[in-house]
């Protein structure tokens, strides 16, 4: 089964500005132009993932095509501006429930029986992807928040992880989120290809490259794309590579959302010291809930049918979600400053897979 899967600085009050204003006619539309924007998030949606399974679009996902079609519309067709609150809902809401679902992909069996050492490795490098990757996007001129986001994509699992922790920060700019999420895709895609050309050329096959493959590509159907270029029992590696880091979502979330909340108290007591209220601390319920659906998977307590069923929902709704935020896109934006982000973030999956490379041989998983 295919498992599917901005940007200088922004002035912040300017930013708020837009978004007041983007939003003013919401609030007088109809009630039915909400729902016709779901629904064209819907329509673009079922696009994409009757084009997903296609030679030529596979590797892509059906995440990264909904985003790329609903871009396209922006260009050509526009975004209707009573249409917004919709396709504004299924990038917000709609996500946060198909991430939830997507908790049925864990099974924390076979995750622990994969060893401690993958464990490590994958809490490492998750570790240094968002502690240093994001000052090597601010020193090549991007945003302190779109840095991050472009980070987190790359450290986790693309656009689920990047769609879960913007939910949680404080300044979120939705453009932001949206071109994160696309070049993540783009760039996962990129990253394919170099596996699966590139590793016959040097030799990389079996164990090795399923470790490297599965810790450094940003989505789950990017690994399954390229697992088969290792060899026999590269793919099952790489994918339980893969989905360990996709299970540290949900600590990495809780993590970051206690000091997201900590760090804005502090800002607003002036810097002095004084106790974290966790009455504000924002919970992040669709993390935990992704959690829950994961054990619930992990005990057997979904037959192999509904599993299957809510793996497909989850899928569509990531989709209906990718589609929006395609949808919302400043293009001006992308156009100015697209090149710069294109070029960061293949720089960072470079060092991405240098720095697993270079940890799998004191964790002995270099053979």
């Amino acid at each position: 089964m295919q498992i599917q899967e901005q940007t200088n600085g922004i002035d912040i009050q300017s930013a708020s500005n837009t978004s007041s204003r983007v939003r003013e006619p919401d609030r007088q539309a109809p009630r039915w132009s909400f729902w016709a924007g779901i629904a064209l998030t819907a329509l673009i949606g079922l696009v994409a993932y009757w084009l997903a399974p296609l030679p030529g679009l596979a590797i892509m996902g059906s995440l990264t095509i909904a985003l790329i079609l609903g871009l396209a519309w922006r260009v050509t067709l526009k975004l209707p501006m009573n249409l917004t609150s919709g396709v504004r809902f299924s990038a917000q809401k709609i996500l946060r429930l198909g991430i939830i679902l997507t908790g049925v992909r864990l099974n924390f069996q076979l995750i622990a029986s994969s060893g401690l050492q993958i464990l490590v490795l994958d809490g490492l490098l998750i570790l240094f992807g968002l502690t240093v990757l994001p000052r090597i996007g601010r020193l090549l001129g991007l945003s302190k928040n779109f840095a991050f986001l472009l980070s987190v994509g790359q450290s986790i699992c693309g656009a689920s992880a990047v769609g879960a922790i913007a939910a949680l920060m404080p300044e979120n700019d939705e453009e932001d989120t949206s071109l994160a999420v696309a070049v993540c895709g783009i760039v996962g895609t990129i990253g394919v290809l170099g596996f699966t050309f590139i590793a016959p050329l040097i030799h990389l096959h079996g164990t090795w490259y399923g470790i490297l493959s599965g810790s450094t590509l940003h989505e789950i159907a990017q690994v399954i794309a390229a697992g088969p270029a290792g060899g026999p029992g590269a793919a099952e590696v790489a994918t339980v590579v893969k989905l360990t880091r996709v299970v540290y979502l949900a600590p990495v979330a809780l993590v970051l959302a206690f000091l997201f909340t900590y760090k804005a108290q502090r800002q607003a007591t002036d810097g002095s010291q004084g106790h974290l209220k966790l009455s504000k601390l924002p919970i992040p319920w669709f993390v935990l809930g992704f959690l829950l659906v994961g054990a619930i998977n992990s005990f057997g307590w979904f037959s192999k049918d509904i599993a299957n069923l809510v793996l497909q929902a989850s899928i569509f709704l990531m989709v209906m979600a990718m589609a929006a935020m395609g949808l919302l896109v400043d293009v001006s934006k992308l156009r100015r400053h697209g090149w710069r982000v294109l070029g960061t973030s293949l720089l960072t999956l470079a060092i991405f897979i240098l720095t697993s490379t270079l940890l799998t041989f004191p964790l002995g998983l270099a053979h």
